[in-house]
């Protein structure tokens, strides 16, 4: 009997219509865990390199994580992958919300598609039945549309994943919906299952996990809720925090931060998350240079300064919030939904806008329409269309029009000028919709900066094709970050690293809890840089395959996830034994670019994003972080050729993959 993971995978050939099930043996399980891991693993083996990402030839998967199910705190995320359409590497991207006990309920552990359907089609799972239906009904039909009609058609206990109208346009910044709001946004993946004329997948499964140690897990589940929801300085938080929204307070804020004298530790962080989620961060970090500004060319407190800043963070934020959202098994509960009325852009009921899509239609374009950005926000999410990716096109689409590249007559008479944000709102709409000057932005930045030219190429910001996120590796710690975003085989992720290692290393419980471990703050400048990012990136490797979510290792109390995941499968496995297992999936993604005839030395951020110049003023003035050194030493202490990123052949033996062996040294 196998437990924590179910042991089977379900294919689906849109092609021919056949629905056929694929049981897995425990020794891929131990090797590549599940999410992503065993994803890449068979798609690695089954697809041949060169395809087309937009043709029937390309696999699409969604995939759940093996706690998903245990009962353990942060074990609601789902990924979908493939070859990205965005940037022909390694695709793939993953969401919260409830859609990944779905997976498991439906007694697999994830859904493998193939070629393309003639006409719209969804996948229905309802019990041990399993069938495609036609769709055509649901094609052009917005996301919250489509799920209402599913949940209405099929139960209430039924959970839809599915594209919008940017997925059906295969618009490449596209990705897939659920819960009305939570996407697998990055990658441009819903423009995959467009292609393949995938609507939906609905899912109402009847089958249990079965766990191992069913009573170790809820103890410690027990043990760490205590110690979670314990605050050993709760009026220090609640300043801490507030000061950080503050005007009047921002400069010493960001004197204090610059000096490392302000202690924003894991815990005060935990109050901000739980009080505001993630908007709660949006004034501090344009404040302290973590926020790319007007493009990246701007600096927060002289072009965005807190005053205006202020109006889009924090409570200004949930004063809008009609209910608290938490993910599955998620004791954090970080989301929301919000409600704007008596405003020219009302909302009834939506998501609770995320940091990036705050910062990114908020900061970078110097816009503190709070209620239009809810309304762009609730837009994006009912297209299926990344708000990171987005954000950044519209930005290029802003300096574009200041540069003159593009004109009053390319909008439509919409004048794009800084802090505009009627401009912004209807500029996303044409986006959504595919019109106009949409119709060139919706395929993300690299593609409407190639189209339009004049030398705006230089301003466009992305790293192979994907846009790049709110945060900014030019700060003194930033050489981690920029690392992850060159060298991920999803390049331009900003939760592609996470540096704990050390915390499942330390032996003393006292030595964890004030520890500061934020996803997007990688301090790799000691003399063992290689190892230390080779180990945080590595990490996230190990938290996707577990199904968990990055904001669990953010909170000053560490989850015992060894602990949680042998209860859960039976295993014995160290901690270095896990990290190992993650090396061997991180290898094996970065194997299919290479395979793809990528070398990821030749990968790089804008100069812009890179420091090249330098900024003048600022947090992050005159900072000159060297991401080629830094990369080097990752793939050094990865065990790849430093020239050609191509893993070693000891590296792959020492891994344990042969097939990948054989297909880059034949």
């Amino acid at each position: 009997m196998p437990f924590g993971y179910m042991g089977k995978l379900l294919w689906v050939d849109l092609t021919t219509g056949s629905i056929l099930e694929e049981e897995i043996d425990e020794s891929l399980y131990k090797k590549f865990l599940t999410g992503y891991g065993l994803g890449a693993k068979l798609i690695f083996d089954r697809q041949k390199p060169g395809v087309n990402p937009l043709g029937p030839d390309n696999i699409f998967a969604i995939m759940s994580g093996l706690l998903t199910g245990s009962g353990a705190f942060f074990s609601g995320r789902w990924m979908v992958m493939g070859k990205s359409p965005l940037t022909n590497t390694w695709g793939d991207a993953n969401s919260g919300g409830f859609f990944a006990p779905a997976i498991k309920s439906t007694g697999y552990d994830g859904v493998f598609f193939t070629g393309k359907s003639e006409k719209p089609v969804y996948l229905l799972i309802d019990g041990d039945e399993k069938k495609l239906l036609d769709a055509s009904d649901l094609w052009g039909k917005d996301s919250n549309d489509t799920m209402d009609i599913l949940s209405s058609r099929h139960g209430a206990h039924f959970k839809t994943a599915c594209i919008g109208p940017g997925g059906e346009k295969m618009a490449l910044i596209s990705g897939v919906v659920t819960d009305k709001g939570r996407l697998a946004a990055r990658s441009g993946l819903g423009a995959v299952m467009g292609s393949k004329n995938l609507k939906a997948v609905c899912l109402g499964g009847n089958k249990n996990v079965n766990v191992f140690d069913d009573q170790t897990i809820t103890k410690l589940v027990a043990d760490f809720d205590q110690k979670f929801n314990t605050y050993k300085h709760p009026l220090k938080d609640k300043l801490l925090n507030e000061a950080t929204n503050t005007p009047i307070l921002s400069g010493a804020v960001r004197f204090l931060t610059e000096k490392n004298l302000l202690p924003i530790n894991g815990e005060i962080e935990r109050y901000a998350m739980k009080t505001w989620g993630t908007p709660g961060t949006v004034a501090y970090s344009a404040n302290i240079g973590d926020s790319p500004v007007k493009n990246w060319k701007g600096i927060g407190y002289i072009d965005f300064p807190g005053r205006l800043t202020q109006e889009i963070s924090n409570d200004w934020v949930t004063k809008y919030e009609t209910d608290k959202y938490g993910c599955y098994s998620c004791p954090l509960r970080c989301g929301g939904k919000v409600a704007v009325s008596d405003v020219p852009y009302p909302v009834s009921e939506t998501h609770k806008p995320e940091y990036e899509t705050i910062c990114g239609f908020g900061t970078m374009l110097l816009c503190n329409d709070l209620p239009t950005i809810i309304k762009i926000n609730d837009l994006l999410n009912r297209a299926g269309i990344d708000t990171i990716s987005c954000a950044v096109t519209v930005a290029w689409a802003f300096e574009a029009y200041e540069n003159n590249v593009i004109t009053i007559s390319d909008t439509d008479g919409l004048k794009l000028t800084w802090g505009n944000s009627e401009a912004v709102l209807k500029l996303v709409e044409k986006i959504t919709m595919g019109e106009g000057i949409g119709k060139y932005l919706m395929n993300g930045v690299k593609s409407a900066s190639e189209h339009f030219g004049k030398g705006s190429e230089a301003y466009a910001m992305h790293v192979f094709g994907q846009e790049l996120p709110m945060h900014d590796p030019r700060t003194t710690d930033g050489t981690g970050l920029g690392v992850g975003y060159e060298a991920e085989p999803t390049p331009g992720r900003h939760t592609s690293t996470l540096d704990c290692c050390d915390l499942y290393r330390e032996t003393q419980s006292d030595k964890l809890s004030d520890k500061n471990i934020h996803p997007m703050k990688n301090k790799c400048m000691d003399a063992e840089q290689g190892d230390s990012l080779k180990d945080a990136s590595c990490f996230m490797d190990l938290v996707n395959g577990l199904g968990l979510c990055a904001i669990a290792f953010d909170a000053a109390v560490t989850p015992p996830i060894i602990e949680w995941a042998n209860a859960m499968t039976g295993w014995s496995f160290t901690f270095e034994e896990y990290l190992h297992i993650a090396r061997r999936i991180k290898t094996l993604r970065h194997s299919f670019n290479i395979r793809e005839g990528i070398n990821p030395m030749n990968i790089k951020m804008p100069d812009r994003a890179r420091g090249i110049p330098p900024l003048s003023k600022g947090p992050n003035a005159h900072t000159k972080n060297d991401f080629d050194m830094g990369k080097k030493n990752y793939f050094k202490a990865m065990g790849y050729d430093i020239k050609t990123g191509k893993p070693l052949a000891e590296t792959l033996d020492l891994l344990d993959l042969p097939e990948v062996k054989k297909e880059l040294y034949k």
